[in-house]
């Protein structure tokens, strides 16, 4: 089966849907489409945070499982939102907040996405240092794109997702 890519960048590995409860969001998942189990991370620490290229925060929860081929990530945003709601009428979640892609090399990858026209809006790191960023993809997807470089303990997060699944 062929996966999804972005240019220059690689495959899709997770689709991502922006929610303004994760245990209401998680519970429809499951019943509805048979997702699950999930694996849910609460205000999930980060450091050296930029949104639009200024010093800032990004609080937010998370909630993991696995889509068919993809990781599903339900993500609940505490901090001021990076996507801008108000220009939509109704329905405003969920709604896909972002699609990651793994690259071979984060340097490269942002700067592929931004020779697309797809500024970094959050640029962060885990509690161990180990960076992702999303760019505003949202002109053509409606959407940001994440990236980042897997590493073990992601490549193992994602394979323990995988093969918890119950679809």
């Amino acid at each position: 089966m062929k996966k999804w890519s972005i240019p220059n960048l690689g495959p899709i590995v997770q689709v991502a849907y922006a929610v303004e409860n994760l245990e209401e969001a998680t519970e429809s998942w499951s019943e509805s489409i048979g997702v699950g189990p999930f694996f849910i991370k609460e205000n999930i620490p980060l450091k050296n945070v930029r949104v639009d290229g200024e010093s800032s925060t990004f609080d937010h929860s998370s909630a993991y499982a696995q889509w068919g081929p993809l990781m599903l990530e339900l993500i609940c945003e505490h901090t001021q939102s990076l996507f801008d709601y108000s220009s939509k009428k109704e329905g405003t979640f969920p709604s896909i907040h972002h699609c990651a892609v793994f690259v071979n090399d984060f340097e490269e990858g942002s700067k592929n996405l931004e020779e697309m026209g797809f500024n970094e809006i959050l640029y962060a790191e885990t509690s161990s240092g180990f960076p992702f960023a999303m760019h505003d993809a949202r002109k053509i997807f409606g959407h940001f794109v994440e990236i980042y470089e897997p590493n073990k303990e992601l490549t193992n997060f994602y394979r323990m997702v995988e093969e918890s699944s119950l679809i």
